[in-house]
This record gives structure tokens, C-alpha cells and sequence, in this order.
């Protein structure tokens, strides 16, 4: 399967940030709701730039496809790469407060997981990088900054 299969069965909606996802179930800013979930997919060259997420654990669960390379920066600066595929890591939980960004590392294919935020997912407690922010933060990554900041 392809990954126009998954847009139609799942009703995937081309997401701000790049990528295709749907909302599953939570997204509340009255703050109600303990979780919240996505479906999501990356194709291609397309990726996740990098952000974090304040008050906000995020767990990633892989459905189908392509290797994803999660990238993490944490609060030391040490770089940690996982890999969400069938062959590695059917899921990875991102804490809150760490930057973090995905690719598909042959930038080919789609990769479709699912994300699970909790509490529930707030856009007020959202953060986009800047570049130039993280580049000053954390040169000893710059390359990898350079590729995932928009």
C-alpha cells in the first residue's frame, strides 16, 4: 500500500507543520481531557521541524511504513536518535521540555504513526524552534538544525 491508501482510509488532512494527520481523540484547550492522540504520516523529503512541547509528555507509536528517525535534543544538549520502525522501536516517548524533530532517514516512502500526548495537547504550550535559537543553544548540532528548522 501507498501512502494515498492511508490518506483516504484515515481521512488524513495536510498538517501545518508538513506531513498529513487527523485528530483521533482530545485535543481540548478547556483542559479536560488527560490525552489527546493523532494519526500522522511524513512522505518523502517532508519532516517534523523541530519543537517541544511545555507540561506535555508525547508518546510516538509506529503504524506502517518507512524507518522514522526521531531526533532529541535534551536539557544537557546530548543528541539521542531513535529510530520507529517494525524492526527497532515500535515506540518512543518524547519528554517534555526536549527539542525534537523527525525524518524519514532514506527520504523515500511515507511513515504513518500515531502520537499521544498527555495531558492533552494545548497549542499555548507548543513551541516552535527558531533556528537561529537553537543554532546559538546548540552548535555542536548545527547540521542537524540547519536541515530541521523552517
Amino acid at each position: 500500500m501507498d501512502y494515498k491508501h492511508y490518506i483516504e482510509k484515515l481521512g488524513l488532512m495536510p498538517h501545518p507543520e508538513g506531513g498529513y494527520y487527523r485528530q483521533v481523540y482530545g485535543n481540548d484547550e478547556s483542559g479536560e481531557k488527560q490525552i489527546s492522540t493523532i494519526y500522522y504520516m511524513l512522505c518523502g523529503d517532508e519532516f517534523s521541524a523541530f519543537h517541544k512541547l511545555h507540561g506535555m509528555s508525547e508518546i510516538w507509536y509506529y503504524h506502517a511504513g518507512e524507518c522514522l528517525d526521531i531526533y532529541v535534543i535534551d536539557a544537557k544538549g546530548e543528541l539521542v536518535v531513535h529510530h520507529l520502525s517494525a524492526d527497532d522501536e515500535m515506540q518512543v516517548v518524547i519528554e517534555p521540555e526536549q527539542w525534537f524533530a523527525a525524518e524519514l532517514p532514506g527520504k523515500k516512502g511515507f511513515s504513518l504513526v500515531g502520537c499521544a500526548v498527555a495531558p492533552a495537547f494545548k497549542f499555548d504550550n507548543f513551541e516552535l524552534a527558531k533556528k537561529e535559537d537553537l543554532l546559538r543553544e546548540f552548535p555542536q548540532h548545527g547540521a542537524l538544525i540547519e536541515r530541521l528548522c523552517r
